[in-house]
């Protein structure tokens, strides 16, 4: 089968993770956020490329796509999309205390964007064991390592910068 959707650096990345990972259904979620990294979108056409390449049932991948909000892409004009988990393991963790100082820091609110930031709670981001967890875009934090509003603050102007600062995000960045 010749892939559109799944180029060279999405297959190699599957590779990767095939090693890493027993199962290659644990592959399906990271290959997801690779191909709505690159495409913005996550097309049918890649649902079923990436069913063939790993040779799982096509259901399977929708079921996933359909449950995870975190694989619907609804900017609504903002430059940034920032999904915080709300689930139990977030709630039990406080993800309120993230909530509320991302709403500060960028004026923005659920539902209510402003140019740069648009926010959004979200039932499950498949993150449970680095509670309370968020997506800024497709980056993955892990809010347990968040220690102060500064600390965030300083994680979202990164975003806002033409050359975010990656070294930066990499200490709370869920790896």
């Amino acid at each position: 089968m010749v892939y559109k959707y799944l180029t060279n650096d999405i297959i190699k990345k599957i590779k990767e993770c095939r090693k890493r990972f027993p199962l290659k259904e644990q592959c399906i979620i990271p290959t997801l956020h690779q191909i709505l990294e690159k495409y913005r979108d996550i097309p049918f056409q890649a649902l079923e490329e990436l069913a063939h390449y790993l040779d799982v049932p096509l259901s399977d991948i929708e079921g996933i796509v359909s449950f995870y909000d975190m694989f619907r892409y609804p900017k609504k004009g903002a430059k940034n999309h920032i999904r915080i988990c709300r689930n139990l393991p977030c709630h039990l963790a406080n993800y309120q205390r993230i909530l509320e100082d991302i709403k500060e820091i960028t004026g923005a609110d659920i539902g209510k964007p402003n140019k740069m930031w648009y926010i959004e709670l979200v039932e499950c981001i498949g993150s449970c064991g680095i509670a309370p967890a968020f997506l800024i875009n497709n980056d993955l934090y892990d809010g347990s390592k968040i220690k102060s509003k500064e600390q965030l603050e300083e994680i979202l102007k990164s975003y806002i910068t033409e050359e975010a600062d990656e070294h930066q995000r990499q200490d709370t960045k869920a790896t």
